[in-house]
C-alpha cells in the first residue's frame, strides 16, 4: 500500500512565485489575445476616388489664370495636389476616351473607334466585355468598387430605351447589364443622358425597363449619392472591411449649357460676355458662327464648370470628415475639352487645344509630391499609372498598351514622352480620318478622307497660343521632322491602319 502524500506548507518564496505567475499570467491574458487578432497594415491598401466631368478644356480653371472662370473647390486642390498642365484627350470624344481610360489600349485595339450609339453599333464600337479593365483589376486585389454617372461604353441595341437621348431609329443612352461592369458592384449610372435637370439612372439591380428618375442637377445628385458612399452608413453600399474605387462621372459641363441652376449663373452677374471671352482669341479665330455660340453660351459653360467644381468640394469635403482622405488617392479629370465656337467648332472631337486638353489633378497625401507639371500624359497612360501608384504594378496586363508615369507623379523623376498622339476616326472607316501629335511646342496634324489629297496643318502653339496660323507649308523641314521623330513611331505602335494608305475594311466580328 502507497504511503500518503504529505502535504507539507509551502514556502512564502514558494507562494509568491506561485501569485506572482498568477498575476502575469493575467497581465498577459489581453496580449495574448490581440496577438491571435490581425494587426493593423502600417501601408493598408489605398482607396480610389476618380472624378471625371465631360467636356471641360484645360484652360477653364481658375488656378490656371487664363480664363475668368470660378473654380474655388479645384483652385485649393490645386495646392494640395499634382497638375498636369498638358493632359491630353488624344482622341477626344466620349466613348473613345473612356474605353482608352478602362482598359489602357489605343482604340483600335479596344474596339472603341466612335461614339457609343447607333451609328457606331453597326461597327461593333463597344466596350468588350472581355476587357481586362483596371476595375476587374482592383476587384479581384479584393477591392469594393463603385460607379455613379455616365458610362457611355455599350452600343444601343433595338428596340431603343424609351428615353430622352433616344429616338425610335436612333440611339445614345443604353443599360448596361451586370455582366459587362466590369468589377463595379455598385452601379448607379447611365449610358448617356444630356437632361441635366432631370437625369436618370439604372441601380445595380434594377432592369433594362427600369429607370429612376430625379429632379435635380445630375452632378449635385451624383454627389449626395458619392457622399453616401464614402460614410457608408450601416455598410448599405460597400463592405467596410475592404479599400474601395469610386468612380463619380458627372455629364455637365457637357451641352446644353444651359441645363444649370441659376445660382451658378448668378456668380457671373455683373461681367459681360467680353468679360468672359478673350478678345485676342475671339478677333483671332471665331467666325460668325463660333462668335454667336460663344456670346451666348460662354456665361452657361462657366457656370455648369462653377456648379460641378462645388460637387467636387463636397465630396472632398466628405473625404476629410469620415477619415478617409489621407489614405485616399484622387483624381479629377475630363474626357475632352470643348471649343465653344473657336475656330468656328461647336464642341470637340478636333486637334485644337481647346479640345484636346484637359484638366488634370492627382492627390495623394505623402505619396504624390503637389506640384504643376507639363508631363504629356494620354488616356490610355491613366491605367498602367493608377496601379503603379497603388503598388499593383504586377498586376498590370500585358494587354496594356499605355505607359506608367507614376515615378513622375510621385516626384517629377523618370523618363517623359517627348509627344502625345492625337486621332479622329470615322464610322467604318479606320484607315481616314485626322492623325496628329502635340509636343510641348508644336501641334501636327494631318487630314486624309479618301478623296481630297492629303493635306496638314502645323501650328507653333508658343509663338501662337491660339493656334489661329497654318505654317505647315512654311515650315515644311520641321514637318517632316515631326511626322518621322514622333507621328509614324506613334502610329507604328497602334498598328495603325493608317499606315496602309488605304481604308481597310472594318473590323466586322460581332458584340
Amino acid at each position: 500500500m502507497p504511503k500518503p502524500i504529505s502535504k507539507r506548507p509551502r514556502s512564502r518564496a514558494a507562494l509568491l512565485c506561485r501569485d506572482t505567475g498568477a498575476a502575469l499570467a493575467a497581465a498577459l491574458l489581453p496580449l495574448v489575445a490581440a496577438a491571435a487578432e490581425p494587426l493593423p497594415d502600417k501601408n493598408p491598401p489605398p482607396n480610389v476616388v476618380f472624378i471625371l466631368a465631360d467636356q471641360w478644356r484645360g484652360s477653364a480653371l481658375g488656378f490656371m489664370g487664363r480664363e475668368p472662370v470660378l473654380t474655388p473647390c479645384l483652385d485649393k486642390l490645386s495646392r494640395e495636389a499634382l497638375v498636369l498642365t498638358r493632359c491630353v484627350s488624344s482622341y477626344p470624344v466620349c466613348s473613345p476616351y473612356r474605353g482608352m481610360l478602362m482598359t489602357g489600349q489605343f482604340p483600335h485595339s479596344n474596339r472603341v473607334l466612335a461614339n457609343c450609339n447607333t451609328d457606331g453599333a453597326k461597327y461593333g464600337y463597344e466596350l468588350p466585355a472581355t476587357a481586362r479593365c483596371w476595375s476587374d483589376v482592383l476587384k479581384d486585389k479584393g477591392y469594393s468598387l463603385g460607379y455613379i454617372g455616365k458610362w457611355h461604353l455599350d452600343s444601343p441595341h433595338e428596340p431603343y430605351v424609351d428615353t430622352g437621348n433616344n429616338s425610335a431609329t436612333f440611339a445614345w443612352n443604353e443599360w448596361t447589364t451586370p455582366a459587362r461592369r466590369h468589377g463595379f458592384g455598385f452601379w448607379y449610372a447611365y449610358g448617356t443622358f444630356d437632361e441635366h435637370l432631370h437625369p436618370e439612372y439604372w441601380t445595380t439591380d434594377a432592369p433594362r425597363e427600369q429607370r429612376t428618375k430625379v429632379n435635380q442637377w445630375g452632378p449635385e445628385h451624383e454627389a449626395d449619392l458619392a457622399i453616401q458612399y464614402l460614410r457608408n452608413e450601416g455598410g448599405t453600399y460597400r463592405s467596410g472591411q475592404k479599400p474601395f474605387a469610386l468612380v463619380l462621372s458627372m455629364n455637365p459641363p457637357h451641352t446644353p449649357y444651359d441645363q444649370v441652376p441659376q445660382k451658378y449663373v448668378e456668380r457671373y452677374a455683373g461681367k459681360s460676355e467680353a468679360d468672359l471671352l478673350s478678345t485676342v482669341n475671339m478677333n483671332l479665330t471665331y467666325g460668325v458662327t463660333g462668335r454667336k455660340l460663344a456670346l451666348k453660351q460662354i456665361r452657361n459653360y462657366f457656370a455648369c464648370i462653377t456648379g460641378v467644381d462645388e460637387q467636387i468640394g463636397r465630396v472632398l469635403a466628405a473625404l476629410r470628415d469620415t477619415g478617409l482622405e489621407q489614405n485616399t488617392l484622387v483624381i479629377f479629370t475630363s474626357d475632352h475639352g470643348d471649343c465653344l465656337g473657336a475656330h468656328d467648332e461647336l464642341t470637340k472631337n478636333v486637334h485644337w487645344d481647346e479640345s484636346l486638353l484637359v484638366p488634370f489633378l492627382a492627390r495623394w497625401p505623402g505619396h504624390i509630391q503637389p506640384r504643376r507639371d507639363d508631363l504629356l500624359l494620354t488616356p490610355p497612360d491613366i491605367y498602367p499609372t493608377l496601379l503603379d501608384l497603388m503598388g499593383l504594378g504586377a498586376d498590370i496586363p500585358g494587354s496594356v498598351q499605355g505607359t506608367s508615369y507614376a515615378s513622375i507623379f510621385r516626384d517629377g523623376t523618370g523618363q517623359r514622352p517627348s509627344s502625345a498622339w492625337y486621332m479622329f476616326v470615322p464610322n467604318g472607316q479606320p484607315g481616314l480620318g485626322r492623325r496628329g501629335v502635340r509636343t510641348q511646342t508644336h501641334t501636327l496634324v494631318y487630314f486624309r478622307d479618301g478623296k481630297a489629297p492629303e493635306r496638314c496643318e502645323f501650328y507653333d502653339n508658343v509663338a501662337d497660343p491660339y493656334q489661329a496660323r497654318n505654317i505647315a507649308s512654311a515650315q515644311a523641314a520641321l514637318v517632316e521632322q515631326l511626322t518621322r521623330d514622333e507621328l509614324l513611331p506613334w502610329l507604328r505602335k497602334m498598328n495603325d491602319p493608317w499606315l496602309d494608305g488605304r481604308s481597310p475594311a472594318a473590323n466586322d466580328e460581332g458584340r
